[in-house]
C-alpha cells in the first residue's frame, strides 16, 4: 500500500525543529483519535485508523531522531 504521507526528512532537522514537529504530530494524532471514537461509518473508521498509523509512524521517526540528537550532545 502506498503511503499517503511521506516520512519526514528527519536528517536535516535540529532537535528543536523535531520537537516542534513531534508536538504537532501528537496534536494531529489526538484529534484523529477523537474523530475515530465519534465515527460510526465503517469506511470512515477505517480511513481514520490508517491516518492514525501514518501519524504514529511519523511520530516514531521524529522521536528516534530526537533521541539520536540527544546522544550526540
Amino acid at each position: 500500500m502506498k503511503k499517503l504521507v511521506p516520512d519526514p526528512p528527519v536528517t536535516d532537522l535540529t532537535y528543536q525543529a523535531a520537537k516542534s514537529q513531534a508536538t504537532q504530530v501528537m496534536d494531529t494524532l489526538s484529534n484523529i483519535i477523537i474523530q475515530y471514537l465519534d465515527a460510526e461509518a465503517p469506511a470512515l473508521r477505517s480511513s481514520l485508523l490508517e491516518n492514525m498509523s501514518i501519524q504514529t509512524n511519523q511520530l516514531q521517526a521524529l522521536l528516534a531522531h530526537m533521541k539520536a540528537q540527544e546522544a550526540k550532545a
